[in-house]
């Protein structure tokens, strides 16, 4: 007679609250969770920004609710074995997890010592430690960055790194919370692949369907409303595809084309010359790059190629080493907070730019130090709070998911009314569904909008133009009636 193995993991009717504070009461992010994963099996959870993935991924490291407080009942196994009752580092080497927030991981100031320190926690010797680190970086393809400071890293190579740690470890069960979504086209396939050779049992969490990449999986699940709704064994099944684009996981079947405007000269960047201090080799060089009021353009480019360096000089948050950024209304070099002024840059991570009590505060600030009366400021934050989605205006920020800090930290320079508006892979951790809605709304303060993104489906979709970085250079400048032409620039790298 033959019977079906017990799976490695199963969550059974997880239900969890956050705690409340000043009288209000905690938010519920799971309902009757279930889930169960096989042994050595590659499992894909599909889910919007809110729908509770994060949360699920800590109450699984033992992290929820031991640091948070809140109510979670239910039972979740691993390995037959109740793992709601074992602390967190009990279960380090059973499991691992890579954050959505790189930055709430990485702490040391070397990329060697990062991955060394968990496994000297575990006791390693020192000399197998040295080879685990070697081929940790080795596989993760950053091979010569043992002295690196990983605060000099893209975000993809930060991923990277983090995933490094986890195969330095080794733990039987992965959970990669938004992992893939950082990276660069090539990556993403190579470390799908990893992940499809490695002996563990591997679950990614996405907010979007990373097409042609995830086919090898062997189960997915769609979580919406604290629960899952749909599942499938193949990536094929219609019914599962429907439930996705119904979720907006999946593109909808069509996108409005782009308006393309009349081009009005809005900055222009001469022989940009930018070396990061204490780094080997990488240095951005932009000979000539102009770019023009209310345009949609997307900036693409593998990890490490200058993109996000670009942007923080494009709005003078980094100085250039040398060279000419101009307005064109102007006409004079602009830098520091001239740029400031006029160029906003939403950074990767909302938490970088939200650090006022509640969402009235947040929304409230710029205004007030541009000198609006306090009319003006409620009619304005209030207009912004219902375009955005953020009904209460005295809920703390801490407390709201991570896609309401992503709406929250957009309607904070949309209220700010820059001319240009850099969203440095904003797309990342939301839905195409909830990133359409952002970059709309965004879009009705008829500002510039410079989209740093690995997706270039979607660029394509909505861009009126786009820019491929490489090697910290601009090496391609493509606008919307010859978009074909990308297809022959290093395919393998930007296209799916």
């Amino acid at each position: 007679m033959h019977t079906t193995p017990a799976p490695f993991f199963e969550a059974r009717k997880l239900s969890f609250r956050f705690p409340g504070i000043e009288g209000r009461q905690g938010r519920s992010v799971l309902n009757d969770f279930s889930l169960s994963l096989a042994r050595g099996s590659l499992s894909v959870l599909l889910g919007a920004a809110d729908a509770g993935k994060t949360t699920f991924s800590r109450i699984a490291a033992g992290l929820i609710p031991r640091f948070t407080g809140g109510r979670l009942s239910g039972t979740m196994l691993l390995g037959g074995r109740d793992a709601l009752t074992q602390r967190p580092y009990e279960l380090m080497e059973q499991v691992g997890v890579v954050a959505q927030s790189s930055d709430e991981q990485i702490f040391l100031t070397r990329c060697d010592t990062e991955i060394a320190f968990a496994l000297e926690s575990l006791g390693m010797p020192r000399s197998r430690m040295h080879e685990k680190v070697h081929e940790s970086l080795q596989i993760m393809g950053l091979g010569g960055f043992e002295a690196r400071n990983p605060s000099t890293l893209s975000g993809g190579e930060k991923k990277r790194l983090l995933l490094a740690c986890l195969y330095a470890i080794g733990p039987e069960l992965w959970i990669l919370d938004e992992s893939l979504a950082e990276l660069d086209l090539a990556w993403k396939r190579r470390t799908v692949a990893l992940l499809s050779e490695i002996q563990a049992t591997v679950l990614i969490l996405d907010s979007r369907w990373q097409e042609g990449l995830i086919q090898s999986a062997t189960s997915f699940a769609l979580l919406s409303n604290g629960m899952v709704n749909a599942s499938a064994t193949s990536a094929d099944d219609g019914t599962f595809s429907r439930a996705l684009g119904a979720a907006g996981i999946t593109p909808g079947e069509a996108l409005d084309p782009p308006v393309i405007r009349a081009r009005r000269h809005f900055l222009s960047v001469r022989d940009l010359r930018y070396t990061f201090p204490g780094t080997d080799g990488f240095s951005l060089r932009i000979d000539a790059l102009d770019l023009f009021e209310g345009e949609m353009c997307c900036l693409l480019g593998r990890n490490g190629s200058g993109k996000s360096t670009l942007g923080r000089i494009l709005c003078g948050l980094l100085r250039p080493d040398g060279g000419t950024l101009t307005f064109a209304d102007l006409g004079v070099p602009a830098f520091g907070d001239a740029l400031c002024a006029h160029v906003g840059y939403l950074f990767q991570n909302p938490d970088h730019q939200i650090y006022l009590p509640t969402v009235r505060e947040e929304l409230s600030l710029g205004l007030a130090r541009q000198g609006s009366s306090r009319v003006e400021i409620a009619e304005r934050v209030d207009a912004a709070a219902m375009l955005f989605g953020l009904p209460d205006l005295d809920e703390p920020p801490a407390l709201m998911s991570y896609g309401a800090r992503r709406r929250l930290q957009a309607a904070t320079y949309y209220l700010l009314a820059r001319r240009l508006l850099i969203l440095d892979e904003v797309d990342s951790g939301l839905s195409y569904r909830e990133l359409e809605g952002l970059i709309a709304a965004l879009r009705k303060g008829g500002a510039g909008l410079v989209l740093i993104t690995h997706d270039m489906r979607y660029a394509r979709s909505i861009a009126d133009r786009v820019l491929v970085m490489g090697g910290g250079r601009v090496i391609a400048d493509v606008s919307r009636p010859s978009f074909s032409s990308l297809e022959s620039l290093a395919p393998e790298t930007f296209l799916p």
